[in-house]
């Protein structure tokens, strides 16, 4: 069957590489938090090359970082008794972070 090549971008870009190595799929409040923090993380490592780019970098700094030490420490808690594969996921996550 033919996959466009965006589908397969789509797809790629949705799950991180990592989770396909898991028994099961990650519940969907840690697949929205990964995606966020990855996205945080990225921003996080930016080098801020002139005022046009620290202003963007900050802004997405803001978006997708702020809360998320809070937001981590409860999916924590909320899946302290899960498989250890997603206890992993959440603990490979830096704390604190904010």
């Amino acid at each position: 069957m033919f996959r466009p090549a965006c589908a397969c971008i789509l797809l790629v870009g949705s799950v991180p590489a990592w989770a396909a190595s898991l028994p099961a799929p990650l519940p969907a409040d840690i697949q929205t938090f990964v995606t966020e923090r990855e996205n945080c993380d990225h921003f996080r490592g930016e080098e801020p090359y002139d005022a046009e780019r620290r202003r963007e970098i900050e802004a997405a700094l803001d978006r997708y970082c702020r809360g998320t030490d809070a937001r981590l420490q409860g999916l924590r808690k909320k899946y302290r008794e899960a498989p250890a594969a997603i206890r992993d996921v959440l603990n490979g996550f830096e704390y604190p972070i904010e």
